[in-house]
């Protein structure tokens, strides 16, 4: 199982879908040097399972909250922990929101672990 937790308050579809793409690129590369040491040397080759906490102060509507991973997963995938993040590399993907008190508090939460280990 792999734990990633960042203080990075990952950006909602709305916006990203609206941002220029150099500006795009440069919080995909921001991301990516967060999550790089946390995953250094981890590799899943199996269908995984990913349960991601989105934590704001804030709640979002359920899609711009799960198409706040874009960037994380897209992360993932260049950083070669998971080869894809189609569905059928990441087989179930549960989306969480916790509210927090203080924005010093936001951020996210990625767990990842094999589908088979899930019950």
């Amino acid at each position: 199982m792999l734990n990633i937790t960042s203080n990075y308050l990952p950006i909602g579809i709305n916006r990203l879908l609206r941002m220029h793409w150099a500006v795009r690129k440069k919080e995909q590369a921001k991301l990516i040097e967060l999550i790089r040491e946390q995953v250094e040397g981890t590799a899943f080759d199996t269908p995984v399972h990913v349960t991601y906490t989105r934590k704001s102060i804030r709640y979002m509507d359920w899609d711009n909250a799960a198409g706040s991973f874009k960037l994380i997963g897209d992360a993932l995938v260049d950083l070669g922990v998971i080869p894809d993040d189609n569905p059928k590399v990441i087989t179930q993907f549960d989306v969480r929101q916790e509210k927090v008190s203080r924005r010093v508090e936001q951020g996210f939460e990625c767990q990842i672990c094999p589908s088979s280990a899930v019950s």
